[in-house]
């Protein structure tokens, strides 16, 4: 069962590929919304979908959104997700979920599988980045952009939960 909008989730510090721990529920004064974004580098949807989570973050980190690519793969380090986000041209952290305690916690199962956090550590949305898979489109649907304008506005998201497209996340 995937993390419903509503859960609540507790102060969880990882490490992550910039050498600065980070919590993924932010203190007090924190950032407005956290976006968490898992990850697979072997996932040919997550290659696709790059070009458009660096467009997310530029348009989103600078009102008040924190953004992390989520590394919960067996065999993950943090010198490779520092490989990747530097090959990948991410301006946001990879964080390395070693164990698997974040991923098990909100259900997550896929690549490019997205939450976003409130302040006080609720998922306010869980599902896709958009509609598409390791094709784009213009007339994608914008999941996640949705639901930030929406929450950002004090509004709830349109759609709280959609479906992720990418690979399945090797965590066994």
């Amino acid at each position: 069962p995937a993390a419903r909008p509503g859960l609540h989730m507790a102060p969880v510090p990882l490490a992550a590929s910039d050498g600065a721990p980070h919590e993924v529920v932010p203190a007090e004064g924190g950032p407005r919304l956290t976006v968490l974004v898992f990850s697979a580098w072997h996932c040919p949807c997550q290659s696709a979908h790059d070009g458009r989570l660096d467009d997310l973050f530029a348009r989103y980190h600078e009102r008040g959104v924190d953004f992390y690519a989520v590394d919960s793969e067996v065999g993950g380090s943090l010198a490779e997700d520092a490989a990747q986000a530097k090959k990948r041209g991410y301006a946001f952290p990879v964080l390395l979920d070693q164990g698997r305690a974040l991923a098990r916690a909100l259900h997550a199962e896929y690549a490019t599988e997205s939450f976003v956090l409130d302040r006080r550590g609720m998922v306010r949305y869980h599902g896709g980045l958009d509609s598409d898979g390791t094709t784009l489109h213009e007339g994608a649907v914008r999941h996640l952009e949705n639901a930030l304008d929406d929450l950002l506005r004090d509004a709830p998201p349109r759609a709280a939960e959609t479906k992720a497209l990418g690979c399945a996340l090797q965590t066994w």
